[in-house]
């Protein structure tokens, strides 16, 4: 349960707010509850400063210390939260006055609620404890002392009722909205890993459809969600390149079926016509018979060397050798095939050009593209081969005037097993190698080949490779 992206995007959204809730709430106790502590102290200060000022006032109205202003004292709201201690001038205690024994242990009571409220989430001063204090002040009239303030009261502060409800009040709003992000938390939760998880869903169904041989699997891809549609594009792309991989291969087996079939019956029936009698083994037979099994080898050998592809298994054999005279002597020996065939075949070389190349394989290479421009280009026609250098790249083309290449198969000329003419027809179909070939011995040598082509115009294939 645990492992599926839609409870772990839940759980993580979860986890998130709940993280979230408990560190506002730690935050939120230390700075209100630290701002609550200092507000309390402040009206306390003021508190006594009302009960100074009301003391100094009833002295100077009534000219002294006097029953009269001491009972009007005794009177006032002010001083019941606090236990009063007068003292005249000569420090003589005048005036008395204590907290009532009711009031104190509706006092104490709320200092324990405090201690409790209060205490979560922050080192509370309100431990339940009697921490009784006392202050002295001066009285004054016009800068004379006029006598002695003594204020006592419990813990660093008192504390109202309302100072008790605004604090559980905080503490309440918290919880509540704790409780309703977690609830928010596993909603939003539930909505986006639908969302996400959808997609995923359908894209790993679409795979193990593929892996089931289902090459016809097709994904929308209109999600918005850019790594989605991605990885959509992408399944898309592998069910289509798989299914074309299958096409191509069954066409190949059919394809190299045929081709074996032609040099091996020529090869049967030349045999049983020798052994019947009916034919003598001349020389001229016994060429025919080489010629044949010199097709099948070439057969074998180009299997062989897909394969080696397919397993990365090329190797290069590199050195400093004069590319130049390489190109020179591959045209040279084509020259024979190029004027039985009525072709013009040029060369505009530049001399003495050596890089770092594997002769044997871009000789290959070399050979399997001027092999083919001679196929595709009827009598008349013309072939060029051009080597120059720029600053970093040694750079061959091969163009011709030849039949050229369909716009469509383009794209697909350099896929293994890919042939722009689907006939058996050895003078243009091929079995679909040669090109994936070039192209895999140009890339070992970390260069690049490219082709532009016109339908009745001709083909120029242009390899570069680097010249370091």
């Amino acid at each position: 349960m645990f492992n599926k992206l839609r409870t772990r995007i839940i759980l993580l959204l979860l986890l998130v707010s709940v993280f979230s809730i408990l560190f506002v709430s730690i935050i939120t106790n230390i700075t209100v509850f630290n701002k609550f502590d200092t507000y309390m102290k402040s009206e306390q200060e003021n508190k006594i400063g009302q009960i100074i000022n009301l003391l100094e006032n009833n002295y100077e109205s009534c000219d002294g210390w006097t029953n009269e202003n001491l009972y009007n004292i005794s009177l006032s709201p002010l001083i019941k939260d606090f236990d009063i201690l007068i003292k005249d001038s000569d420090d003589n205690p005048i005036f008395k006055s204590s907290m009532e024994s009711d009031m104190m242990r509706h006092h104490r009571n709320m200092m324990k609620m405090m201690g409790k409220g209060m205490g979560q989430g922050r080192n509370s001063k309100f431990n339940g404890d009697e921490d009784y204090r006392t202050k002295s002040y001066d009285l004054k009239i016009d800068g004379k002392k006029i006598g002695t303030l003594e204020v006592g009261y419990i813990g660093p502060f008192t504390i109202s009722e309302r100072d008790i409800e605004f604090t559980k009040g905080i503490n309440k709003s918290i919880i509540y909205g704790a409780l309703i992000s977690i609830i928010i938390a596993i909603v939003l939760g539930m909505y986006f890993s639908k969302i996400i998880s959808k997609p995923i869903i359908k894209v790993t169904d679409a795979a193990n459809d593929i892996t089931k041989g289902n090459l016809d699997t097709k994904l929308e891809t209109s999600n918005t969600i850019t790594e989605v549609k991605e990885l959509s594009n992408s399944i898309n792309h592998l069910s289509e390149s798989l299914k074309n991989q299958q096409i191509l291969r069954k066409q190949l087996t059919r394809d190299m079926a045929h081709e074996l079939r032609t040099p091996l019956s020529v090869l049967q029936s030349h045999i049983e016509a020798i052994i019947d009698g009916i034919w003598e083994p001349s020389k001229e037979r016994m060429y025919i018979f080489r010629e044949e099994i010199n097709r099948l080898i070439n057969l074998v050998e180009q299997l062989k060397y897909l394969t080696d592809i397919e397993n990365h298994k090329i190797t290069l054999d590199k050195g400093n050798h004069n590319l130049s005279k390489t190109i020179e002597d591959i045209v040279k020996n084509f020259k024979i095939e190029f004027d039985n065939k009525g072709v013009s075949l040029k060369g505009h070389i530049e001399k003495d050009l050596y890089i770092n190349f594997d002769k044997n394989k871009i000789s290959q290479a070399l050979i399997n593209l001027i092999s083919n421009a001679l196929k595709f280009t009827d009598e008349g026609g013309k072939v060029l081969v051009t080597l120059k250098k720029d600053t970093n790249n040694a750079i061959i083309e091969i163009e011709d005037t030849g039949i050229g290449i369909k716009k469509e198969d383009i794209g697909h000329i350099f896929e293994r097993l890919y042939r722009g003419d689907k006939s058996r027809n050895r003078k243009t179909g091929g079995a679909g190698i040669g090109l994936t070939i070039v192209k895999e011995i140009i890339e070992a040598h970390k260069g690049t080949i490219s082709v532009e082509s016109e339908m009745g115009k001709g083909s120029i294939f242009t390899i570069t490779i680097p010249n370091k």
